[in-house]
């Protein structure tokens, strides 16, 4: 199934939202997000979500062709 058949649908915020609700539960107490710097919608989901930007790789992925940057947020749920 193409990944644009899960867009706004709202997958993507259930799923989050599951992963801090069970994280506790199994003793994690930080959880960290790898984004691509471009995906706004991503970035503005884990904001929402309470995490906090901690750093940038700057060019180290490569998406059709365009050098990528990938945004590092966190969490810490305790």
């Amino acid at each position: 199934m193409c990944m644009n058949a899960f867009r706004r649908r709202g997958v993507g915020p259930t799923l989050l939202d599951e992963a801090i609700e069970r994280s506790p539960s199994l003793e994690i107490t930080a959880l960290t997000g790898l984004i691509f710097g471009h995906d706004e919608a991503s970035l503005q989901l884990f904001v929402r979500a309470g995490f906090v930007h901690r750093g940038v790789l700057p060019r180290v992925a490569r998406l059709d062709g365009v050098e990528r940057d990938i945004v590092i947020v966190g969490r810490h749920l305790v």
